[in-house]
């Protein structure tokens, strides 16, 4: 059984992180892996350098093309893109929020193409039947409507800030971030 935790250096993901760290989540990740979109504040790059120096599992970066920023420039060209989640000033019923593709494509893609190789699987290999893999995503209560299964059947996912009742307010890490910025 390979433990993944998906890191987006934000505040539950971090706090999901460290917990684990201390034993706190068990069992310990094997990894984090970290999906960067080339669009990240550089707050968040430095978090996520300070959290690398002290896990004591490994975190992989990984990144589909030349991110987000790359996707941006191909729109703007014609070519097909993954929609970004731009807002308008519109009052329609969405709020003005455009059409978005890009969490699956930049972040959700790639941690899966990673897992896969993690995993020791060449392109096109199929699983082996069953759960192989647990993810741990740093969901709290505050937002457990963002809680979704995984799409592949080889994948299970955690969400250990919600079996705890955790909310954003009850993380540590929120008073580190706030000093970091």
């Amino acid at each position: 059984m390979l433990n993944i935790l998906s890191l987006g250096a934000g505040v539950q993901s971090s706090t999901l992180a460290l917990m684990a760290a201390k034993g706190e989540i068990t069992p310990m990740p094997d990894c984090a892996i970290f999906a960067d979109t080339g669009a990240e504040p550089t707050q968040v790059m430095e978090y996520l350098a300070y959290l690398e120096s002290i896990l004591p599992f490994p975190v992989y970066k990984v990144m589909k093309g030349g991110g987000l920023m790359q996707n941006i420039i191909k729109s703007a060209r014609g070519e097909r893109y993954a929609g970004a989640p731009f807002f308008t000033e519109s009052k329609s019923k969405n709020g003005g929020k455009l059409r978005r593709q890009c969490t699956t494509e930049f972040k959700i893609e790639p941690i899966i193409k990673k897992v896969r190789e993690l995993m020791g699987l060449k392109r096109g290999q199929r699983a082996k039947k069953g759960i192989q893999v647990i993810q741990y995503i740093g969901i709290s209560t505050d937002e457990a409507t963002r809680m979704k299964p995984s799409q592949k059947k080889y994948i299970e996912h955690r969400w250990p800030l919600i079996e705890l009742g955790m909310s954003r307010a009850d993380s540590p890490v929120m008073d580190k971030r706030a000093r970091l910025s």
